[in-house]
């Protein structure tokens, strides 16, 4: 078969949705170790062996049955960088780029005034957020960083965001260890920011989550008891229970769990907080100023 009558085989195999082209088009040029660009040029030429053809459909019989490409490829794209992924860490979601943006943002306005950040990444997973913030921290050629703790409850999590910290080459900003939420850091411990990306998906309130999701990707990552919210109910217990020091605190939520995270927030945090909507509309972000 040629490359393009190959690339033909996927999308039909795949069947009719929004992404099936491009997903037959990423796992193509994956088996084949040749870029989009090589592969259009060259869409009349053998693809190769009958054993590289059964391998595609393979893969394309796995993404068919709801197994992320991530898995397969080992690699997902996060806010412009690449990172390693397996099924032990969440795949990161293009809406949790903008946890890094508010970050972003947050120390370049208040850098001048305040000088280099300590950050803590509760629930690191593949470390994707804390490698973007430390690749994007310098402004005007001034590094806004002084350290970013990232922690896992999760040893296998670790090393996965063990090997995109020495990837992005941030080994010497970023520290990853293992931690139940904050159970292993010191007390009267101070940050000044907290960015946390914690399970979400509620055991019975879930009906809004891809089945492929919940069957695919690990469910210590996804699921956080009946209404999803009893992770951050433990995390702002734990803050105000160690005495932590912090200046903002950033995390991201399903937007049907609204009114009850505002409940939670008001609990714990009065009135000062706010909520963020990301680019589709959906109130995805709290925002918890201290």
């Amino acid at each position: 078969m040629t490359r393009g009558q190959l690339l033909d085989l996927g999308v039909k195999l795949l069947g009719a949705h929004d992404t099936s082209i491009l997903d037959a088009e990423v796992l193509l040029c994956y088996v084949l170790g040749e870029a989009k660009e090589y592969l259009f040029a060259h869409a009349n030429d053998e693809a190769g062996n009958e054993d590289l053809e059964k391998l595609y459909i393979q893969y394309l019989t796995r993404v068919k049955n709801g197994e992320p490409i991530a898995y397969i490829t080992g690699e997902k794209e996060f806010y412009g960088l690449d990172f390693l992924v397996n099924e032990h860490v969440l795949v990161p979601r293009p809406e949790t780029e903008m946890l890094v943006d508010r970050v972003l943002a947050f120390m370049r306005e208040n850098y001048f005034d305040h000088g280099k950040f300590r950050i803590l990444d509760v629930g690191t997973g593949s470390g994707n957020i804390a490698v973007a913030i430390a690749k994007n921290s310098e402004d005007e050629g001034i590094d806004m960083i002084e350290c970013i703790d990232a922690i896992d409850v999760s040893d296998e999590a670790i090393e996965v965001a063990k090997e995109n910290i020495l990837q992005h080459g941030v080994e010497d900003r970023v520290n990853v260890f293992h931690s139940d939420l904050l159970e292993d850091l010191d007390e009267d411990e101070v940050y000044d920011i907290i960015v946390a990306n914690l399970p979400y998906i509620g055991t019975e309130k879930n009906d809004y989550v891809e089945e492929k999701v919940k069957n695919h990707e690990p469910n210590g990552a996804l699921f956080s008891g009946k209404d999803g919210l009893d992770l951050y109910k433990k995390l702002f217990q734990q803050l105000k229970e160690r005495n932590m020091g912090w200046k903002i605190l950033v995390g991201e939520f399903g937007d049907k769990q609204l009114p009850d995270l505002e409940n939670l927030l008001n609990k714990y945090f009065d009135q000062k907080w706010t909520i963020e909507r990301d680019l589709a509309g959906l109130d995805r972000m709290f925002v918890v100023f201290n």
